[in-house]
Order: structure tokens, then C-alpha cells, then sequence
């Protein structure tokens, strides 16, 4: 059961993340950046539920384990599965997830997007984002799923470390990473407040 603190918290960034409505490039990036805090916290609080679990072991670590965190751990803690089914649920999460299949697999209105850059230079890797794109459409729902979350931290990496730039075309982008991110938000939160 998650803390009365961490319960304002989630209504505070909630209610602020709620504030962007995404009808242009700076909004969708707020409401991303926002989310994307609210979706930290519980990915930490996540990892630490499960370090205490005996789930895995973090003892010999030096630093936090983000992209992990972010990716493998929700995994494991909600199920490939399962979050394929909650995803699901949520018409406007199906609709978003056909939108990325849709940038990925490109070009939109002459734009072909670029999610997954090469780390030092910020550079297109066409064959990175060719795998993902497949594993977006895999019948193997756990490989759909850690696909979901895979982008939607590339998309944070993509913004957080400025590789790319602010462009108006970007919209197409953040609208379904916005909508993926809030349901990844809700579920790990509902979740974590079960147990």
C-alpha cells in the first residue's frame, strides 16, 4: 500500500500533468516531462518493492538502476501479459499503439521518425528502430509490452539528453507517448497500491 505522501504526490503531478492538454509541441512536451516524473517515482518505488522481495538484488550496485527500472523491472512486476491486457482495455492506449506502429514504420507526411538514436552523436539507427517496430507488433505479448515501455523511455532519453530537437512535425510523436505514458502511470499506481 502506497503512503499518504506518495497518494498527494500522484494527485499533485496528476492534476499538473492534467493542466497540458497537448493541443500544441511545448504542451505535449510539459505533459510528457510531468508524467514522466510521476512515472520515475513509481518505477523507483517498484524496483524497491522488489529489491525487499528478494526479487533482485541491488546491494552491489552504485547507482540506480533507471533504464532497467523503467523497463525490465515494470515488466516483471506487472507481467508482459497482463499489461498487454490493461493496454488493451484502454481504447485510446490501442489507438496510440497503432500510432507508433504507424511512426515507426513510416514516413508520415514525408517524416520518417527516428526513436531510437545512437547515443553519442544522436543519429537515426534505422535497424534498432526496425526491431523495435517488430517487437510492437509481435504476437509474444511480453515482447509487445517491454516494446511499449522500451519506446516510451527512448522518447524520454530522446528529450531528457537533447539529442533531437523542438519541431513542430514532433506532435505526432508525443501524442501517443503522452497517452501510453498516463496508462503506464495508472497501472503501476493501482497496482502499487494493492500490495
Amino acid at each position: 500500500m502506497l503512503t499518504p505522501e506518495f497518494h498527494r504526490f500522484h494527485t499533485r503531478w496528476r492534476a499538473k500533468a492534467d493542466e497540458y492538454q497537448c493541443s500544441d509541441l511545448q504542451s505535449a512536451f510539459d505533459r510528457f516531462f510531468t508524467l514522466f516524473v510521476m512515472y520515475n517515482r513509481l518505477y523507483a518505488e517498484v524496483t524497491f518493492h522488489m529489491a525487499r522481495e528478494d526479487l533482485l538484488n541491488l546491494k552491489r550496485r552504485t547507482t540506480f538502476p533507471d533504464t532497467a527500472a523503467a523497463t525490465d523491472y515494470v515488466l516483471q512486476f506487472i507481467g508482459g501479459s497482463k499489461l498487454v491486457e490493461l493496454f488493451e482495455a484502454d481504447p485510446a492506449s490501442v489507438t496510440a499503439i497503432q500510432s507508433v506502429i504507424g511512426l515507426l514504420s513510416g514516413p508520415i507526411d514525408g517524416h520518417r521518425f527516428a526513436v531510437k538514436l545512437d547515443m553519442i552523436y544522436g543519429n537515426a539507427q534505422p535497424e534498432a528502430d526496425k526491431d523495435l517496430l517488430n517487437r510492437v507488433r509481435s504476437d509474444n505479448r511480453g515482447e509487445r509490452a517491454a516494446a511499449i515501455l522500451e519506446f516510451l523511455y527512448a522518447v524520454r532519453c530522446n528529450l531528457f539528453h537533447g539529442h533531437k530537437g523542438f519541431e513542430p512535425v514532433q506532435i505526432e510523436i508525443m501524442r501517443p507517448a503522452n497517452i501510453l505514458l498516463s496508462r503506464i502511470v495508472e497501472i503501476l499506481f493501482e497496482r502499487l497500491n494493492t500490495i
